[in-house]
């Protein structure tokens, strides 16, 4: 039988779903990516296409035109830098549709086609892992702005720029779980790696004023990003990604921050609907209801 194949293409993992050709998942899991190597990510795509395969629907992070497949730039994964992903596949596999787009974008759209955004015209997706990305629904439509850029939410500035360095006044800096990692880290005088996000929440559960301190910067930071993109938008709803949403008390703690800073704030807060899956899901939406695939 025929089926599309969508992959989520992440830093660590490459997301795999089975889908019918009217969007219905079949089957889905993972793939560990040993790199971050182009090439190995393209083979691991390729090893999963066989002859029922009727399409490729891809998620992307970075700056990817949606209707040529150039990737300006491919965020974590460097070797896509400069790269159409279009021309490769169809090149090498000349009878399937090929669909791409932004990763963020992807997990809107998965919200819009089967989450609980379905009535909303507009809404703003904020994902929230070793950097803030996001994508913007006005309309009831994805704003992509000026080359695909839109929705970098991380890249806004934080603070006031007191230096030359003015990356490090950025949101990407000063409020991610990899800041938060590092920080706390450098604070335990321990390797990075040896540091989980999981393990400094419960540390703030403890009550550990290393944690406490940290964990409530990062709150301030992300309820900073969001209520200056709610000045911006003024957006009904926030929908809010990543895998610290799995802390069954972040979504009510970071609503108790923004109200202490700016009690006038009204717009809805949810958790993303499909976790690890709105990749696929909102890829598949868009191959489906794309009109450049050849």
């Amino acid at each position: 039988m025929k089926h599309l194949l969508a992959f989520d293409i992440g830093g660590t993992d490459l997301k795999i779903g089975k889908f019918s050709l009217a969007g219905d998942l079949i089957e889905s899991g993972k793939l560990s990516l040993e790199n971050r190597k182009g090439e190995t990510i393209l083979s691991q795509i390729e090893r999963q296409i066989d002859s029922d395969t009727a399409g490729l629907a891809l998620s992307i992070p970075g700056y990817i035109d949606p209707a040529t497949g150039f990737i300006e730039m491919g965020g974590a994964i460097v070797d896509f830098n400069g790269f159409n992903i279009f021309d490769y596949f169809k090149e090498r596999y000349p009878g399937l549709t090929i669909s791409a787009e932004n990763d963020a974008n992807c997990a809107a759209l998965a919200e819009k086609w089967k989450g609980s955004a379905k009535e909303e015209r507009d809404f703003l997706f904020l994902t929230i892992g070793t950097g803030i990305g996001g994508a913007i629904y006005l309309n009831d439509a994805l704003y992509r702005g000026v080359r695909n850029r839109s929705g970098e939410f991380g890249h806004m500035f934080s603070e006031h720029v007191t230096s030359d360095v003015a990356e490090s006044h950025k949101f990407n800096k000063s409020a991610t779980l990899a800041i938060l990692r590092q920080k706390y880290a450098e604070c335990k005088n321990i390797p990075f790696q040896d540091i989980s996000g999981e393990q400094i929440f419960e540390a703030y559960d403890n009550g550990e004023e290393e944690a406490s301190r940290l964990v409530g910067d990062l709150y301030t930071g992300l309820a900073m990003n969001i209520l200056n993109l709610y000045y911006v938008f003024a957006p009904p709803v926030f929908y809010i990604g990543g895998g610290i949403i799995s802390r069954k008390t972040f979504m009510h703690e970071l609503e108790q921050r923004i109200l202490e800073i700016e009690p006038a704030f009204s717009a809805a807060m949810k958790p993303a609907s499909f976790g690890n899956q709105s990749g696929i899901i909102g890829a598949v939406y868009h191959h489906i209801g794309s009109k450049n695939m050849e």
